[in-house]
């Protein structure tokens, strides 16, 4: 394992203003409320999103809440509302809340501040920490792309530290897992980088993989095709500019995306026509 230290050096002190300490506590949840004045309503998604962790709650993956107090000896959640319905949906009775000494007005700031000032996580965090934690999702993702003679990077590089065979597009490879396509994605992977003789690093990228990938995956018949073979007689970017222009003229209609993958599952049967 690898940890790192809390480490501020190369930031200057910052004041801290006065204010009351906060209170860590077990809070009922038949005391906790929802200030509909800077509270959103739950919507769908809100629904869906307690489901999903009332599905498989965690106390791992529960962090307190952020709560006031307010009349009545009750306590306004200012953030954790999620979290907290789907406690109460798996039985809980009380969830660990860190109660500020704040009014309305800085309730409502704070609630602004929370869901705003998030440091974003990509989809490379994501894939790193379900490798750490063995998810299979992940661990499937990377044994697919090395089989293929890749590597599935966990961050982003520019354009100008990009190696041939490094493969960046992980939301994408997700994608490719959820449906099943791991197979397809090893052997169009294989394939270029048995056709990629010269180190061309865009042969990589989600541009030339998804349609490629998801051609493949549409046919058991094109589990016989011989990926580099065909890359050789077809080149992968002209199969994309021939789908641009075609749409430029208005000749195709449609998504680009699935006009790129027709073009391929259509250079394929052509393909393996000539061979049988």
């Amino acid at each position: 394992m690898t940890f790192r230290t809390i480490d501020v050096a190369g930031f200057d002190a910052c004041h801290l203003a006065e204010q009351p300490a906060p209170m860590l506590q077990w809070v009922p949840i038949d005391n906790l409320v929802i200030d509909g004045a800077y509270q959103r309503e739950l919507g769908r998604q809100n629904l869906t999103a307690i489901r999903k962790i009332a599905s498989d709650f965690r106390w791992s993956r529960f962090a307190p809440v952020l709560v006031a107090p307010v009349d009545g000896g009750r306590f306004a959640i200012i953030d954790g509302q999620h979290r907290t319905h789907a406690a109460k949906i798996c039985g809980i009775k009380s969830v660990p809340a860190m109660i500020v000494q704040i009014d309305p007005a800085e309730q409502a700031s704070a609630f602004a501040f929370v869901n705003s000032a998030t440091t974003k996580i990509t989809p490379h965090h994501i894939y790193k920490a379900g490798l750490a934690a063995k998810e299979p999702w992940a661990v499937n993702m990377k044994a697919a792309v090395e089989d293929g003679g890749c590597d599935l990077r966990m961050s982003n590089a520019s354009t100008a530290h990009k190696k041939p065979g490094q493969i960046y597009c992980i939301g994408l490879i997700r994608d490719i897992e959820k449906r099943g396509y791991l197979r397809a994605l090893t052997a169009v992977l294989k394939g270029l980088v048995e056709y990629d003789t010269s180190g061309r690093v865009p042969l990589y990228s989600d541009f030339i993989i998804r349609p490629m990938v998801f051609a493949y995956a549409e046919s058991q018949d094109f589990e016989r095709l011989d990926v580099a073979a065909f890359l050789r007689e077809n080149d992968p970017f002209k199969v994309i500019n021939f789908v641009d222009r075609a749409m430029a003229d208005e000749q195709l209609q449609g998504s680009r995306q699935v006009n790129y993958r027709n073009a391929f599952r259509v250079q394929f049967q052509q393909f393996l026509k000539v061979r049988s």
